[in-house]
């Protein structure tokens, strides 16, 4: 596959799909935000999410459900990859938001 840009909302929609699985049937939204931190000097890399979702009109902290945040590890770092590769943007951080109308958004973080 050639073009970069359909490779990463492909690895973004996976990432919407662990999202969306780990939310209750009657959430109206969430938003999970990743972490990629890959600048130890050993070469390691590390993934973190934080997530929420709001149910009831009331915003809950959870955790990803296991059974479906496996790939989160790989799908991270896949995008990193792709993004920096295509634009140079080296960000440290994004959030994707499941927005209330069911549409997808996302918002990267770079570092100073």
């Amino acid at each position: 596959m050639d073009n970069l840009i359909e490779e990463q909302r492909k690895l973004i929609e996976q990432l919407y799909r662990v999202v969306k699985k780990s939310c209750p049937v009657d959430a109206t939204s969430a938003k999970c935000r990743f972490e990629y931190d890959h600048g130890y000097e050993d070469g390691s890399e590390s993934v973190g999410e934080t997530f929420y979702y709001t149910k009831n009109g009331e915003s809950v902290s959870a955790a990803l459900k296991n059974e479906v945040a496996f790939p989160v590890m790989d799908l991270v770092p896949q995008l990193h990859a792709k993004m920096k590769a295509h634009t140079g943007g080296d960000w440290n951080a994004f959030t994707l938001f499941i927005n209330e109308d069911g549409t997808v958004t996302t918002k990267f973080e770079y570092p100073d």
